[in-house]
């Protein structure tokens, strides 16, 4: 039987089908060896050192060495960065953006209970914790206790700042404020007296916070935000500059924020950094046993293991060490009396 020849037409159409199908062909050949932007290493610049300025969505504004910002997509292993994150970076193909590779190992992690017990992380590598008190409306050891506890968990240092000290009048005012704080000071807590009317104390703060990352808490009126803005008087410019960075508004964000202090000595770069976050004034203990919290309590160490219960809640039961040592005096009743708080505070929670 003889082959049947195709028409002119009928070639054409044929060649044409061809020339597309190998066009498709090579065109797949060519996606399935090129990698995604991100994840070519071939198109990402050299690995560099960086620390985080703060998160917004799934990404993070990265400070490289040289001072310059990038805004920086996540590998997705290395979870949520955070500020004072130290990181190892790449700049990617769009100016001004970057990758984060790696992380390096946090010293400190600054957390708060989050969302149904969950805990949500606020900021990395914290050297101490500034526990902001105002003289007016006035100092509440049951406050600081909680903060401290909190500070305990965290295994992270402590100072207790006294701010509006400019507010008290007389000696009397002094004596009422040295009764309430002889506690701490027996502890060997750093207690250090403040003022941003008087200036009184700012330059002992900023020799402290020097070359070291920083946050504050402290109750609602405390002054928090006019220390902030006095250790650093450019705060709104900088406010600004983030904003425009991140590409968020300046209200729009509750991650926490880092910030440069500026150096004391003009030969030193490192004038410590001050981290800020709504969440960290909200910050509070995490709920724990009995035992838990009394070993976060340091004055009450040496009675812990001598009551006549072991299962001793130092509340009810008789010949109890604790309780003895607040009638000799030998622990203040204001910390017993928050170390209850807090213990009735934590049986309450619902558990998780």
């Amino acid at each position: 039987m003889a082959k049947r020849k195709l028409t002119d037409q009928q070639t054409r159409r044929v060649n044409t089908k061809r020339q597309k199908q190998t066009s498709e062909k090579s065109a797949a050949d060519t996606s399935a060896v090129l990698p995604k932007k991100t994840s070519d290493m071939s198109l990402l610049g050299t690995e560099q050192p960086g620390l985080v300025i703060t998160s917004f969505g799934k990404r993070v504004l990265v400070e490289a060495e040289s001072g310059e910002h990038f805004k920086c997509a996540i590998r997705q292993h290395l979870g949520k960065l955070v500020a004072g994150d130290q990181v190892i970076w790449q700049t990617d193909i769009e100016a001004g953006t970057g990758v984060v590779v790696s992380v390096l190992p946090r010293t400190h992690e600054f957390s708060r209970p989050g969302f149904r017990g969950q805990t949500r992380m606020i900021a990395a590598n914290i050297d101490f914790i500034g526990i902001v008190m105002p003289v007016l409306p006035g100092i509440h050891p049951d406050m600081i206790d909680r903060y401290l506890v909190g500070a305990a968990q965290l295994d992270i240092p402590v100072i207790i700042i006294i701010n509006k000290v400019d507010l008290l009048e007389d000696d009397e005012d002094w004596d009422t404020i040295a009764a309430l704080l002889e506690p701490y000071a027996e502890l060997g807590i750093e207690i250090l007296p403040a003022s941003t009317i008087s200036q009184a104390g700012l330059q002992e703060l900023k020799s402290f916070m020097n070359s070291k990352n920083s946050v504050f808490v402290g109750p609602s009126g405390a002054g928090k935000s006019s220390l902030i803005n006095a250790l650093i008087p450019d705060l709104g410019i900088r406010v600004g500059t983030l904003s425009e960075a991140t590409g968020l508004g300046k209200h729009t964000t509750t991650n926490s924020i880092l910030y440069h202090l500026p150096s004391m000595d003009q030969s030193q770069q490192d004038g410590g950094n001050l981290i800020d976050s709504p969440g960290i004034r909200q910050f509070s203990p995490t709920a724990c046993s009995v035992n838990e919290l009394a070993s976060y309590y340091p004055d009450f160490a040496p009675f812990l293991g001598h009551c006549k219960y072991n299962n001793c809640t130092h509340s009810i039961e008789p010949n109890c060490a604790i309780k003895d040592a607040v009638e000799s005096g030998k622990i203040a009743y204001s910390r017993y009396l928050s170390f209850q708080r807090m213990l009735e505070e934590f049986k309450s929670e619902p558990e998780h």
